[in-house]
């Protein structure tokens, strides 16, 4: 039994508003959160599929990815950095097996 620190209902429900709102134009895209959310709380989907799927959904939106950071177990942080070559942003998270960046990929 995994003990993760206690979500504040407000946090999420503030998180989910942000994405709404972010969204609004594109009411997909919250949908598709709320789907990955489904699987991850059902546990269909480890962390580390969680952060991919939700980093390729809000990417571009330095703000959304790494305010899901609320979300994940402990000793996981999602980060995003500049590319000192590129100028490009990386996104990677840190967990027990260290940092990973995640494959920059077109935005959906």
């Amino acid at each position: 039994e995994v003990v993760y620190r206690q979500l504040k209902v407000e946090d999420a429900l503030a998180y989910l508003e942000e994405v709404k709102l972010q969204f609004h134009q594109q009411p997909q895209v919250y949908n598709n959160f709320l789907d990955i959310m489904k699987e991850f709380k059902a546990q269909t989907i480890n962390t580390t599929e969680v952060i991919k799927r939700v980093s390729h959904l809000f990417q571009g939106h330095r703000n959304l990815i790494l305010g899901f950071n609320t979300f994940l177990p402990p000793g996981y942080k999602i980060e995003v950095r500049d590319d000192p070559i590129t100028g490009q942003l990386n996104t990677g998270f840190s967990g027990p097996a260290g940092y990973s960046t995640l494959p920059v990929s077109s935005p959906p």
